[in-house]
This record gives structure tokens, C-alpha cells and sequence, in this order.
């Protein structure tokens, strides 16, 4: 006899029934998305849904807990090993791209320097066609020696001897960018003040970086000045004043009313120039300087003439000829009523005196300069210490200055061997003694001639290793 389930007990159990399938579904899902999330955060491939159909616990584990069973990685879907490498040579050249931005760029420098270093020495003349028959010795001028081979005729062409300097000038400059020289040149400019002589002006490759504005201008006594020039000239001497105590200048016998007068005056404050005179041996060289004055100081084509020197012309009486040594000398451009000149004269025999200035306050023109520079003329003369003697003897006492730009020995004792080696070579070519030890004939000099006194020695350059050098003097009063 066939029981009978009633109606309500029937629906009951088929409700349980749908109620544990739908639980266990549930539990299935959420159990099959925490495997596929913890597969993706580890890079797995999800696992396929036929082998989760175990039946899962009831209890819902919480999240942080759930640690399935991962599967192991299929070979054919692991990450190319070279991307993580090409990554890791990313990020190492990106923390030290300084670092090997700097090597290469020095590799670079000195590669360059020394490749147009020895293709320049071997493009010089034989050292041994200049030797001296008397003296067995090279002869030392001061001058490159392609003008050298000029003076045996006595009359000689001013563009010859001009062209001759321009080829050697614009052979400098590549070598003078590598190497830094150009920058030490404006340095310098910055340096000069009040009456200034250059030494072995050569070619004027610094008289782009001198400020020629008061040389232009001209002295302010002795003429009226408009009250923009006043209010002008009131705002230069406060920046005078400033420039003057952050130096140093704070001594209390410093400090008084004339010492403060004196600071207003034009040329107190570095960088101002108020005459120039560029001295150099050889009237050729000077040809290129004086095209320099023409594109530098401002005017210059008007107040510079373009010709030849007056005494290069024929029918000058005083004309001294190209390189003669003694105590003579000439004045082949004079312009702005002295303020601008370029003299030839021998600087170990003689150097001219400062033009004269009109001056206030009841100070005496000294004829004697504020600052007298030379740029590698110590590796260029045959008496280095003749030459410093005079640089002392026309530079003004305690306030003066001499700064020499020079190159010669330097730290490496290899690469002094090699400057010695070649230095016949380049001295055939430039006609200077690039192994000298600048700072020992500068120490020396200190010793033996009266009132000279060193102010700094530097050496200025890692690429130059140490074999650029730029020396400071003065010279004390003799009464002090």
C-alpha cells in the first residue's frame, strides 16, 4: 500500500533540498574566486573549475586564511628572463648615469686633447733648423716661430706678418676650449681694474672679456656731468663701497673719510678698467689685437683705424723692426687720449708707464698701474726673472696686483716626462717652453727681487693635471 507524503512534508524537504544546493554553490563560487585572485597576485594561471568540485566545507574560511593549493606553472607561460634582465640593466644605468655621464665625458676630453696634441706636434717644424749656431741652443723670443723666420728681411709686410698671426691665433682655439683656458681668460677680465698694463698682449685674446665701459667714458673731473650721470655715478659709488667692505676692506684706518672718497672713485671696484696698454714684442701679433679692439671695445671701428700701424708704413722713420730686443720703444696705436694703447717694446728690457689720468681728491698720479697681467709669457722669454722684476717695478705698491695665467709642470711625473719630451716639438711651433716650473720661478723671484710677495698660487682644472697655474702677487712699499 503506497504511503502518501502530505503536501506540506513534501515541499519541506524539496525546500531543503534547494536550500544546501544554493549554499553550496555559493560556498563553491567564493571558494573558486579567492584561488583565481591568489593566482593572479602570484603571476598563476587560474585553476579550471572541473577540479573544485569537491564538496567545499559549509563554514566560509575568512580571506587573509584561505591558502589553496597553488598549481605549478606551466613552463611555456614563464616570464622571458631576459626582460627582467634588460629591467635590471634599466634601473642600473638609471642610478648611475651621473657617474658614467662624467667618465665618459672626461674619456672624451682627454682623448680629444691628446689626438690634436700630437697632431699638432707632428705638423711642426724640425726644432733642429732653429738651433743657434753661436750658442748650440734653441733661441727663445718670445714669439711663435713662424714669425721669427720672417725678420731676417729687414723691411716685411705688415698683412705677411698678420696673416702669419691670425694662422696661429685660430690654432689655439680649439685646444684653449677643450682644456678650460677660454674660461680662465674671462676670470680674469672680471680681475683687472683701474690702469691696466697686459704683458705679452700677443694676439688680444682676452680683450673680449675686459669691461671697457669707463675706458670709453673717460674721466669725470674735469667736466660737467648731466644729473642722469650724477644720480649714475652716485649709485657706482655705493656699489664701490659694498664691493670694497665684502672683500675685506673693514679695517678701522681704512674707514676713514679719504679712504672712503678714494673707494668712490671709477676703477676701485674689480672689473672696471680705466686705461688700457697691451705691450707684446712683435708688431704682427699686434695686427690681430688691433682687429680685436676694433669688434670688442665699444666704438672701436670708429676710434681703432683698420690700416696698418703708422710705423709700418713706408717712409716711418721709427720704425724698430719685428722682434728687436732692447730698451726701445714704439707706440703703434694710441687712441681715447692715451687711454687705449698698444706698444711694442721688449718686456725683459723695459715696460712703459701708465698714461696720465686725471685724478681728484689731491692723489698724485704715480705713472704706475692697478693691475698687471700676463697670460703664457713666462714660458716665452729668455729671462723669466728680468721680466717679473719689471712687472714689479711699474705695478703700484700694496694696492697693485699681478696676475699671471701660466702653464708648465704639473702634478704627474708622467706627464712632466712627457711635456719634456716634447717640449722641442712645441716650442718649434709656439715658440714657448711648456715643462718650465712656473711655480718655482715664481718662488725664486719672491727671493731676489725687493718687495715682491706671492698672494696665491692655484692650479686651476682637474683635466689640466695640474699643469695650468694662476699666480697672484704684490709688491709691499719699501718703507713698510
Amino acid at each position: 500500500m503506497a504511503t502518501r507524503i502530505p503536501l506540506s512534508l513534501r515541499g519541506a524537504s524539496q525546500r531543503s533540498s534547494h536550500l544546501f544546493l544554493t549554499a553550496n554553490r555559493l560556498t563553491l563560487t567564493r571558494a573558486f574566486t579567492t584561488t583565481s585572485l591568489l593566482a593572479k597576485s602570484r603571476k598563476l594561471p587560474p585553476q579550471p573549475k572541473a577540479s573544485k568540485l569537491s564538496r567545499p566545507s559549509t563554514t566560509a574560511q575568512p580571506h587573509p586564511e584561505v591558502t589553496p593549493e597553488p598549481t605549478p606553472e606551466p613552463k611555456t607561460e614563464e616570464p622571458p628572463k631576459s626582460s627582467s634582465d634588460a629591467q635590471d640593466l634599466g634601473t642600473l644605468l638609471q642610478q648611475r648615469r651621473w657617474p658614467l655621464l662624467f667618465s665618459g665625458l672626461t674619456a672624451l676630453i682627454m682623448g680629444a686633447y691628446i689626438s690634436m696634441l700630437i697632431a699638432s706636434l707632428s705638423r711642426g717644424p724640425d726644432a733642429c733648423s732653429h738651433v743657434d749656431p753661436a750658442t748650440g741652443q734653441l733661441p727663445v723670443t718670445g714669439r711663435p716661430r713662424e714669425l721669427d723666420s720672417l725678420t731676417s728681411n729687414p723691411v716685411v709686410n705688415d698683412r705677411i706678418l698678420r696673416e702669419k698671426a691670425m694662422a696661429f691665433d685660430n690654432g689655439l682655439n680649439m685646444p684653449e676650449r677643450v682644456m678650460g683656458i677660454r674660461l680662465l681668460r674671462k676670470w680674469l677680465g672680471t680681475r683687472v681694474k683701474g690702469h691696466v698694463l697686459e704683458v705679452a698682449v700677443g694676439t688680444g685674446r682676452n680683450l673680449q672679456f675686459y669691461d671697457w665701459t669707463e675706458v670709453v667714458k673717460g674721466p669725470v673731473a674735469g667736466r660737467e656731468l648731466t644729473t642722469e650721470e650724477e644720480k649714475e655715478e652716485e649709485e657706482k659709488a655705493k656699489e664701490r663701497i659694498r664691493s670694497v667692505l665684502d672683500q675685506g676692506g673693514k679695517d678701522e684706518e681704512k674707514r676713514n673719510k679719504d679712504w672712503v672718497e678714494k673707494m668712490k672713485l671709477p676703477g676701485a671696484l674689480e672689473g672696471e678698467m680705466l686705461t688700457f696698454t697691451g705691450v707684446d714684442i712683435s708688431e704682427g701679433m699686434m695686427g690681430v689685437a688691433r682687429q680685436r679692439l676694433r669688434e670688442n671695445v665699444p666704438g672701436g671701428k670708429q676710434l681703432v683705424p683698420k690700416g696698418a700701424f703708422l710705423t709700418s708704413r713706408e717712409g716711418s722713420e721709427s720704425r724698430i723692426g719685428e722682434g728687436k730686443r732692447g730698451e726701445e720703444q714704439e707706440v703703434l696705436l694710441s687712441t681715447l687720449e692715451d687711454r687705449i694703447r698698444l706698444v711694442r717694446a721688449d718686456a725683459e728690457a723695459k715696460l712703459p708707464e701708465a698714461p696720465a689720468y686725471p685724478v681728484r681728491f689731491g692723489n698724485k698720479e704715480e705713472g704706475k698701474y692697478d693691475t698687471v697681467v700676463q697670460t703664457f709669457g713666462l714660458c716665452s722669454v729668455s729671462n723669466s726673472l728680468a721680466l717679473l722684476q719689471n712687472m714689479a717695478g711699474v705695478v703700484k705698491p700694496d694696492t697693485g696686483r699681478i696676475i699671471l695665467l701660466e702653464h708648465g709642470k704639473g702634478w704627474s711625473d708622467w706627464i712632466n716626462e712627457k711635456l719634456d719630451a716634447w717640449a722641442p716639438q712645441h716650442f718649434s711651433r709656439y715658440g714657448c717652453w711648456w715643462n718650465r716650473d712656473i711655480e718655482k720661478l715664481v718662488k725664486e723671484a719672491e727671493q731676489k727681487v725687493p718687495g715682491l710677495e706671492i698672494v696665491k698660487i692655484e692650479r686651476p682644472g682637474f683635466f689640466q693635471a695640474g699643469t695650468t697655474v694662476l699666480v697672484q702677487l704684490k709688491v709691499k712699499s719699501q718703507g713698510n
